[in-house]
């Protein structure tokens, strides 16, 4: 009996040695804070109904709104596609990849994702819940090898999928492409990638995409320019916004597509591209989604007035 105690606890603290091995963590950590409860996941399956290849939000529940707001087989601000205007090999390859995921708090998480096999790309993710309605996300990279990236540009893209939403488009302010009115736009597609991803007022930049370039999501631009780096969609009584930070270097674009998930399940997505980079240097970004109880657009545009001067002091 003694022996068999030992041998019990020698196997429980090699147990545990795996678990605190980096690379080695569960596939799905949750976190509650303020109005928010979010299941945070890697690469890996999990559950009943998450599939593998969606690393992000998994599941993301409001107070107010007890249904997830994402396709429970997929996730939310999925790190999909690193690119360089080449049609991919591996068309999904951070999805593919091995992701590691930590909790490094209460209210903070981190995915890591070593260098990608065709990009060479390594990444890390920090999610935190900000009380009340937000998740603040900062994405940090470096470019290990620039061979994949032959256009003077890398292009990261991340994908939304929600569950099932009475209004499928996002919702920006910007204006058509030749009346330079700025106003509230509503835009969505007929079909997976018609006229899908809009830039903002200071992107005149034209990225090289090969003729068999096969993210048409991003390469196919709509006759609309946001103004102010943030957007919206709806969700029964709630409301999901994307807040961005101006980069230091490179910018972001909106993406959207009706039926990313299937019919009536569609993606709120974006991208970023980095034009110039030096290989070895680390990058971030940074962006915050606010989810919280719809009230108008009046009330998304002063919520991101605050978040951009409270961001600017820091």
């Amino acid at each position: 009996m003694i022996h068999l105690q030992k041998f019990l606890k020698i196997i429980f603290f090699l147990f545990w040695i795996f678990l605190k091995t980096p690379g080695f963590s569960q596939p799905a950590i949750p976190l509650k804070k303020g109005n928010l409860k979010a299941v945070f996941a890697n690469n890996d399956s999990y559950g009943e109904h998450h599939k593998k290849g969606y690393n992000g939000i998994a599941e993301l529940y409001h107070i107010a709104q007890d249904s997830n707001l994402f396709v429970p087989l997929f996730s939310g601000i999925n790190l999909e596609h690193i690119f360089g205007g080449d049609s991919l090999t591996s068309l999904f390859e951070p999805r593919k990849e091995p992701m590691a995921i930590h909790k490094q708090s209460d209210d903070k998480i981190l995915l890591h994702q070593p260098p990608t096999t065709l990009s060479q790309v390594e990444s890390w993710t920090t999610f935190e819940i900000k009380e009340p309605d937000y998740i603040d996300v900062e994405f940090s990279f470096t470019i290990h090898d620039s061979d994949f990236f032959k256009n003077g540009y890398a292009g990261f893209f991340w994908a939304s999928y929600i569950n099932q939403p009475e209004d499928i488009g996002i919702h920006f302010k910007g204006h058509k492409n030749k009346s330079r009115k700025k106003k509230w736009i509503s835009s969505y597609s007929k079909s997976h990638g018609d006229r899908s991803t809009h830039p903002g007022k200071n992107d005149f930049e034209k990225p090289y995409f090969a003729p068999d370039f096969n993210i048409i999501l991003a390469k196919n631009m709509s006759e609309y320019t946001f103004s102010k780096p943030f957007y919206y969609g709806r969700f029964h009584n709630m409301v999901m916004a994307y807040f961005f930070t101006e980069p230091e270097e490179g910018y972001f674009r909106f993406s959207q597509s009706p039926n990313g998930a299937g019919e009536g399940n569609p993606a709120w997505d974006f991208y970023y591209i980095l034009p110039e980079f030096e290989t070895g240097k680390k990058y971030t970004i940074r962006w915050s989604v606010l989810y919280k109880e719809w009230q108008d657009q009046k009330d998304i545009e002063k919520h991101f007035n605050i978040w951009k001067t409270k961001n600017l002091n820091h």
